[in-house]
């Protein structure tokens, strides 16, 4: 019995020494690096002052946005990117940005900025002949920054951006976002959120690209239609918000945008998901759903006639009960009694064991494999 009982502890004393040895997820990098560029990248990169005499290079641009004060885009709704192509051995960048993440693509190998400032990219050290660059914010504003474009010297050639396609237009909070969705803690400080938010992987982007079309995302963290989270900033939902440019700035005016072929609206998560607070004019959920559902009608509505012909997808989370689920159903009853062809998804529960309970990576694989599959149905669109 000795023996055994030594070899009980033995065992034991492994096992625990092994649970607090054995690494844990890898948390992301703080504070970030202001360039991230890999070895293998077969050009440079440096930040430089606004350097003069160069050239605006036409751009293919997706997100919402206003006119810079003397060019390029004022930005602030997340997935913001710009695409274009062009002859010679470099190509400049503008920004005037202290709040942001932003990733380059130059002919498939990605540099990472982040928090730029008033400076210049330049990239250079390319092969001549033909390129194609991408540039998209990945991380969440805190307000409106500065895009300055793709610019060229004396020694490039301009080539014509590329042709737009179809778009899909994702409404929604955070988890739209990809608030921290590349994080493995739910623990997480701000900076980390900040390092851990890809706006690029989020689901939305995930299904463009299975869907070989574009994407426009207008999503905001807290945000919902009725009330915000907890019944925050109750002047700021997302009704309020959508039709401006810039959520910071209500006067800037809006560049004019492509009209979306399909719209996904995900916005009762926050609305549903969090208690109600004293003052608002709800006392318990089935008045909030009874109320939810027509004003989410209401508002695809309005998106229908800003884009017409486009299919309407409800994207509801179900791990937030039964209320929300049947304020969702109640929606789609209502678009299609409207002549409104719409789709409901009412999805399963996710992880969430990303940053502050936030979809994780697998998470946001899942909902896109789940939209995709609704999307590429043939059935005729629909309610259910």
């Amino acid at each position: 019995m000795k023996a055994i009982g030594i070899t009980v502890f033995g065992i034991a004393l492994v096992a625990m020494v092994g649970f607090f040895a054995w690494p844990g997820p890898a948390r992301p990098m703080i504070p970030v690096p202001q360039i991230g560029l890999a070895k293998d990248a077969g050009f440079r990169v440096r930040l430089v002052p606004p350097q003069p005499d160069l050239v605006a290079l036409s751009a293919k641009v997706t997100g919402r946005a206003a006119a810079g004060p003397a060019q390029g885009y004022r930005h602030e709704w997340p997935g913001f990117h710009a695409a274009a192509r062009f002859e010679g051995t470099g190509i400049t960048l503008r920004f005037d940005d202290a709040v942001n993440r932003w990733r380059v693509v130059l002919d498939g190998k990605p540099v990472e900025i982040s928090r730029p400032g008033r400076q210049d990219l330049r990239i250079d050290g390319l092969t001549p002949g033909p390129h194609a660059i991408r540039a998209e914010k990945i991380s969440e504003s805190k307000g409106p920054a500065l895009f300055g474009g793709f610019l060229l010297d004396a020694a490039a050639k301009a080539l014509p951006p590329p042709e737009p396609g179809r778009l899909i237009e994702f409404i929604g909070d955070s988890d739209t976002v990809g608030f921290a969705n590349t994080a493995e803690h739910r623990d997480c400080g701000d900076e980390e959120i900040y390092a851990a938010t890809d706006t690029s992987r989020s689901f939305g982007p995930q299904v463009a690209t299975a869907l070989g079309a574009d994407y426009r995302l207008v999503a905001r963290s807290g945000i919902g239609l009725l009330r915000n989270y907890g019944g925050a900033d109750p002047d700021h939902t997302m009704d309020r918000l959508y039709p401006l440019a810039l959520p910071g700035d209500a006067a800037a005016t809006a560049l004019p945008q492509r009209q979306a072929d399909i719209i996904v609206i995900g916005l009762g998560s926050n609305v549903f998901g969090s208690e109600l607070a004293p003052g608002e004019r709800w006392t318990d959920k089935s008045q909030l759903r009874r109320d939810f559902g027509p004003a989410l009608a209401d508002f695809g509505t309005a998106r229908a006639q800003e884009n017409p012909g486009a299919l309407m997808v409800l994207l509801a989370f179900g791990e937030y009960g039964p209320e929300l689920v049947e304020a969702h159903r109640s929606a789609s009853d209502l678009l299609t009694a409207r002549g409104i062809a719409n789709r409901l998804v009412i999805l399963g529960e996710p992880r969430r064991n990303a940053c502050l309970w936030h979809p994780s990576a697998a998470d946001h694989a899942m909902i896109a494999e789940t939209l995709i599959e609704v999307l590429n149905a043939e059935d005729p669109p629909g309610s259910g």
